[in-house]
């Protein structure tokens, strides 16, 4: 096997000469760069005719994009530094790739660029917002690839949404289709938004034939025969439970759909002649499936595979042929994630990426041009400084609500622990309406360094484990889905997993605001808590999240609170208004240019804070939106984190 060597890469030894030594007998401290250093490369992809890969890595401190000739390993850079960084990318053509830019806050800028693959014949398909503003413009496009036309044009059909930087503007959500030259530029609109429709889904020949509209609460799919028919309604229903279109096969009169199939859903086929629901597809007992569109071949059309999250990621191959080239793949690489990301064409290579818990990975690319003398070929580890074997491992668990309801989680036992009567480090997700997955998780395994356990509960409110699990959770901020997590610590203590004067809670986002429901409603649970860019007031959050204001009300009253019936719950489930129960020390963390929650909520904890004496520290990033990118600024919160668990987990 060859590994590629890429000039400018950066040392994979860079800072690791320096690791901290722990007394003999306990697992060796790494350094907060072994888990949070940029890896070298993401979003590797296959050419169409298999002969090129692309990909995202660093140079200069900044993410652009290269290309790589396979037959040489001849390397081309295709972007250029400047303050902007390519965050993603498409083929277009064995030729041409298109590629979009965000700021270093990892806002992207509405910027769409063109370029081949060898550098050359760049074009800018449309400016970022900051070259609009210098040259006057006061409304902000922004262009989004929605599919290229074919393999070997150099047309594709993008997404273009307009606003003027007002709050909740509706014409900044609904966006019309172009049809865009990426040599030229020039654009031609080919479907027009009639003003209510999220999103647009285009056959397998291209034609634009699904769009989806919400008015409240209420989903509705429309289908249009072709490019020149009206819009016509095959269906409504109820967001909590409606189905969800995700694309096409080779039937152009065939929609596929994940749909409820009981409590879980699963992928069906939709007639869109009969306005009906066909035949079901695939589905599994535990899980909702699928996660993604299924996947299709590009020789045939056909849908060869689906994607779902179980315990660990997996692939349902329809096609007996993949299902020969998966088994191969993991039985070369046994006890990893091995997910195909994509194929030549001709279906003669495959690309994929191998992965756990414990390691980022690496690409790995499938010659199958000898069917009788398939050859596989490491092409590159994505942070070779990682060694699985200093790597903790996680496993999922499950354990009883105290209303009997069943919640999943992971847990993360340090490296060479006994697992027994250790300091606990709760993580509850993001969200809410998200879940935690098996597989590398640079906190985790950084906190699991440090020698605690790691506890990342799917509370209610979770997707990805049915409908009743998902819609438990629905107004249950500060309330069931806390409760959820309490429930799962003491279930860690009562198994003398964890030891109960040990335990600490971290979580970003919702789970900020689930960091600090834990030490307002259960704050005898918990040593010391930390709130990354977490809410802190629900009203706020209600008032100000940025999305068309004539559905978000409508289903945030459901979901979170209607902030006009709901005032007395919503002050009573804010956090600033709980402060007085809070004994535990508190680190903040939040960035200026954070849309999502805006550092006001951790302007507002600390005030509250402070007022009732309880030792905190908060931190805010001038260049940071709703997370941390800039590596300086990674690297100085985790070292914060590390000082504060230190003193307050002893």
């Amino acid at each position: 096997m060859k590994t590629i060597i890429i000039p400018f890469m950066r040392s994979a030894a860079l800072g690791l000469a320096l690791a901290w030594l722990t007394p003999l007998g306990q697992a060796e401290k790494l350094p907060v760069e072994t888990f949070f250093k940029d890896p070298e490369f993401s979003r590797m992809r296959l050419s169409p005719d298999g002969k090129w890969l692309a990909a995202i890595a660093p140079r200069e401190g900044k993410n652009n994009l290269l290309t790589i000739r396979l037959s040489d390993r001849k390397l081309f850079g295709c972007s250029e530094e400047d303050e902007n960084e390519v965050y993603s990318f498409n083929w277009i053509s064995n030729e041409r790739l298109i590629f979009r830019m965000k700021d270093r806050n990892n806002f992207p800028n509405g910027g769409l660029y063109a370029v081949n693959r060898d550098g050359s014949k760049p074009k800018v398909l449309h400016p970022s917002f900051k070259t609009s503003r210098e040259f006057g413009s006061r409304v902000f496009k922004v262009m989004e690839l929605f599919d290229p036309l074919t393999d070997e044009d150099e047309y594709i059909l993008v997404e273009v949404r307009k606003g003027g930087g007002g709050f909740r503007e509706d014409r900044a959500f609904y966006g019309n289709i172009v049809r865009l030259n990426t040599l030229t530029a020039k654009e031609k609109r080919i479907v027009f938004n009639r003003g209510d429709i999220l999103q647009f889904i285009v056959d397998r020949e291209k034609v634009v034939r699904i769009g989806v509209a919400q008015h409240g609460l209420i989903r509705t799919i429309l289908h249009r025969g072709d490019a020149k028919s009206d819009w016509e309604e095959v269906y409504s229903g109820d967001f909590r439970t409606a189905i969800a279109p995700l694309g096409f096969g080779k039937n152009p009169d065939i929609l596929y759909v994940a749909a409820p199939n009981g409590d879980k859903k699963a992928l069906f086929q939709f007639d869109l002649k009969a306005r009906k629901l066909g035949r079901m597809i695939f589905a599994h007992p535990k899980f909702d499936v699928p996660a993604g569109s299924p996947i299709v071949s590009d020789k045939t059309d056909r849908v060869i595979g689906v994607r779902y999250e179980a315990e660990r990621p997996q692939t349902y191959w329809f096609d007996k042929d993949y299902q020969q080239y998966q088994a191969m793949i993991d039985n070369a690489l046994p006890g990893m994630a091995n997910d195909i990301k994509n194929w030549s064409r001709k279906e003669d290579r495959i690309l994929f990426h191998s992965h756990s818990e414990k390691t980022i990975g690496a690409y790995y690319l499938l010659d199958i041009s000898d069917k009788k003398k398939p050859g596989l070929e490491k092409l590159l580890d994505l942070a070779e400084w990682i060694d699985p074997a200093k790597m903790s491992p996680m496993k999922s668990i499950q354990y009883t609500a105290r209303d009997g309801l069943v919640i999943h989680g992971y847990l993360t036992i340090p490296n060479g622990s006994d697992g027994k009567n250790l300091p606990l480090i709760v993580h509850p997700h993001g969200g809410p309406s998200a879940r935690d997955y098996w597989g590398w998780d640079r906190d985790v395994q950084f906190l699991a360094n440090r020698g605690y356990a790691v506890f990342q509960p799917n509370f209610r409110g979770s997707t990805g484990y049915g409908t009743r699990l998902r819609t438990a959770g629905y107004r249950e901020w500060g309330g069931a889905m806390q409760n959820d997590i309490t429930d799962g610590v003491k279930h860690l203590i009562a198994e003398s997993i964890v030891d109960a004067g040990r335990v600490g809670i971290y979580g970003a986002s919702y789970g900020g605001y689930a960091t600090m429901a834990g030490l307002c409603f259960t704050p005898e649970l918990y040593r010391c808590g930390i709130n990354y860019v977490g809410v802190t007031d629900i009203d706020l959050i209600l008032k100000e999240y940025p999305l068309p204001k004539k559905i978000n009300d409508a289903i945030d009253a459901v979901m979170i609170a209607d902030r006009s019936k709901d005032k007395d719950w919503i002050k009573s489930r804010s956090i600033q208004n709980n402060i007085d129960k809070v004994r535990a020390p508190v680190l903040m963390a939040y960035g200026m240019k954070d849309w999502r929650v805006p550092p006001k909520h951790g302007r507002i904890l600390k005030r509250a804070l402070d007022r009732n004496n309880i030792p905190n520290k908060l931190i805010i990033k001038a260049n940071e939106g709703h997370g941390y990118r800039n590596e300086k600024n990674v690297f100085e919160f985790y070292r914060e984190m590390d000082a504060f668990l230190e003193q307050h987990m002893k």
